[in-house]
């Protein structure tokens, strides 16, 4: 297939995606209306299946397919052509793109029947305004922009992030773009742009290049992207600006070599993020593009093939990505649950029919003689979720207590890590009265960076203890889950025996629902989940965990900049001299001062982050535990339901034996013919 796509062509496949979603979406409903006319309908005959959760689960997964949308963010350095980019892509002038300014809010862009922007506030209220306005208000000149990063200041304080809506073909096919300002708009700015990011299916990380991986990007990428399971497409923008540098444009050897000593640049710092399983896919995640010259292009023609921009290769590579890789494993998520549900509807049914000929007496009988056992598979969750609490608080403490140690030996690597760490600090500012706050917020600038970075640093290492601790979880799981099953086989054995039925079916052990088949799914119903499995330290997770050491960081500078500012300037003003003059003599002090003070906090640090630190450990074993004890509960309440159901109408009235299990068996059928006409979606 050609790796070049037109706009057209990427829009008919979207178009086909929509139409999957909603396919899938009315089978999924098809399935639970047959289960809920089974369940009315069984109200009069033979009782309900206790089918309520297996309903639900259904019309979750159905609404989230009809709402399905690909949610892009794009994030970037100030001036790296974010807004320029999308322009291009959505084939319309619509964001501000201009040569000076610079987009200074977070800016969700989706559908919508008309125009407009909603600004949001942090208060919570919300203005309406038109596009010329937002133009206008929310744009900032870049030196601006450099100016309030200095002082450590967003530009609009009181604003959360801006929404725009307009009725552009693109968004009508359900893609939403975030465009984000800066990285470095304040660490305030950056968790905005951050909450994002675990909602996203995919990042957009736009680059320069004439400015190859600056160290702000590369910190940004160490610090919030790295081994966190997403996927980021690298757009290096500006490519035609290689051959406008060049002395002489037009020599091929020269523009070659240029090209390929950027490329480099872009390769060693890039490639750690583009493997996949182990493969290296470097040319499926980095595009060198023109985003300028695409806009110019798609405004003069909106059916251009965007040929020389580097466009084609890119949208074809992430239309595969979006219309392909992602809406599959959004088919494979509804075709797990819609299995999972016919499985357990004929489990039920098959409980059901052997019991239809017993007489009250003789069934309320069998059920006495199984209240032991559901009281056995109470006791067998009570003990799953001890050991998870068990190994919670061992969990939170290691690491808390390894969190306290990391921050101890900081000092031992504080003047090279410092270093790396920080922007070009001007030390002789501090000398100059007038530019002396502009040196104070800097050095705090660096300081924040200093702190964050050290703290990745740390989390890394927390995360993949963590990821071993469910790793081990899962384990333990599958030894449960077998207890529970052989207790779930005594209860049939009691109540229905090996039967051969009238009707042909015999009772199968192996399709026997337990919980332990939610167990592997238990994720599935905590929001923005996309994990592989409970061993994944997935993104509910790393939101959670991200956002105590987003805290940590805020009150470690608070406690730590304060308590060593007057200090360190203390100590290079009683040296000031002749000497002090000398900016690498000024430099060594401060860093020597700076680390004399920051040694002093760190055990007051270490001991009052310890607790928050093992809180929020807890906290992800806490909300997994919880799952699956709903879980639990309800495959125990749904297995009591379907006996008492029974139990209830016997007492009332005399139950059409034949009548009722060809009724089920036609229910069963229906249901799995519903399930293949689901397995045989896909892409013609």
């Amino acid at each position: 297939m050609s790796n070049e796509i037109k706009g057209a062509a990427w829009l008919d496949d979207l178009d086909r995606v929509v139409n999957i979603r909603h396919q899938v979406a009315s089978r999924l409903d098809a399935i639970a209306q047959t289960i809920i006319e089974c369940e009315l309908e069984g109200a009069k005959t033979s009782g309900k299946l206790g089918l309520e959760a297996e309903i639900e689960r259904l019309a979750t997964a159905s609404q989230n397919l009809r709402q399905g949308v690909f949610r892009l963010l794009v994030l970037g350095d100030m001036k790296r052509g974010k807004s320029t980019f999308l322009n291009a892509l959505l084939g319309q002038n619509l964001l501000p793109s201009d040569v000076s300014p610079c987009t200074a809010l977070l800016t969700v862009l989706k559908y919508g029947t008309k125009e407009k922007v909603t600004i949001h506030y942090k208060d919570g209220t919300a203005e309406e305004i038109d596009f010329p306005q937002f133009k206008q208000r929310y744009t900032i000149n870049p030196e601006e922009a450099k100016t309030l990063e200095k002082v450590n200041q967003p530009a609009f304080p009181d604003i959360s992030h801006a929404v725009v809506e307009h009725p552009l073909p693109l968004l009508g096919k359900g893609i939403e773009f975030i465009d984000s300002p800066g990285l470095n708009d304040t660490e305030a700015r950056n968790e905005l742009s951050l909450s994002y990011i675990y909602n996203c299916n995919a990042i957009l990380f736009v680059m320069s290049a004439s400015q190859p991986c600056t160290l702000d990007e590369r910190q940004y990428l160490q610090n919030y992207l790295k081994n966190r399971g997403l996927n980021i497409f690298f757009l290096i923008n500006g490519w035609d600006r290689v051959r406008d540098s060049l002395i002489n444009p037009e020599d091929i050897d020269e523009l070659q070599a240029a090209e390929m000593k950027v490329s480099q640049v872009f390769r060693t710092n890039l490639s750690e993020y583009c493997q996949e399983q182990g493969q290296d896919i470097y040319y499926k995640r980095v595009f060198e593009i023109s985003a300028l010259n695409a806009l110019r292009s798609r405004l003069k023609d909106s059916e251009s093939n965007l040929a020389g921009t580097g466009f084609p290769q890119f949208l074809h590579t992430l239309n595969n990505f979006l219309t392909k890789e992602r809406v599959a494993v959004e088919i494979d998520q509804a075709l797990a649950i819609a299995r999972q549900v016919h499985a357990r509807f004929t489990a039920a049914t098959q409980r059901r029919i052997p019991l239809l000929d017993e007489n009250v007496e003789e069934l309320q009988q069998k059920i006495d003689t199984v209240q032991s056992d559901f009281h056995q598979l109470s006791s067998i969750a009570s003990k799953y979720q001890e050991e998870i609490r068990t190994i919670s608080n061992k969990k939170a403490t290691e690491i808390a207590d390894s969190f306290k140690n990391y921050i101890l030996k900081l000092e031992h690597t504080f003047e090279e890590d410092f270093i790396n760490s920080q922007p070009e600090l001007e030390f002789m500012q501090f000398f100059d009265q007038t530019n002396r706050e502009l040196f104070y917020t800097s050095f705090k600038r660096a300081f924040e960076r200093y702190i964050n970075d050290r703290l990745a640093a740390w989390e890394f290492i927390a995360r993949q203890e963590i990821t071993a601790t469910f790793e081990q979880l899962e384990e333990k799981a599958d030894s449960y889950q077998i207890e529970y099953t052989k207790v779930v086989e005594v209860i049939n054995q009691k109540l229905i025996g090996y039967r051969f039925y009238a009707i042909g079916h015999d009772y199968q052990k192996d399709r026997a629902s337990t919980w332990a088949d939610d167990v592997m799914n238990v994720f599935s119903s905590i929001p923005n989940s996309l994990n592989k499995g409970i061993g994944s330290f997935n993104m509910f997770w790393q939101s959670v965990f991200s956002c105590v050491v987003a805290t940590v960081i805020l009150q470690m500078v608070g406690v730590l900049f304060t308590g060593i500012t007057f200090s360190v300037f203390g100590a290079i003003a009683a040296g000031f001299g002749l000497v002090a003059l000398q900016a690498e003599f000024v430099r060594q002090q401060f860093l020597t001062a700076t680390k004399k003070e920051f040694v002093k906090y760190l055990p007051q640090i270490a001991a009052e982050q310890w607790q928050p630190i093992h809180q929020s450990v807890k906290k992800c074993f806490e909300v997994y535990e919880q799952q699956i004890s709903d879980r639990i509960k309800i495959d125990i309440k749904s297995r009591k339901a379907e006996l008492d159901n029974l139990l209830q109408q016997k007492q009332v009235h005399e139950i059409d034996i034949q009548g009722e299990t060809q009724r089920l068996i036609d229910l069963e059928k229906s249901l799995l013919s519903q399930l293949q006409e689901i397995q045989l979606q896909g892409f013609s």
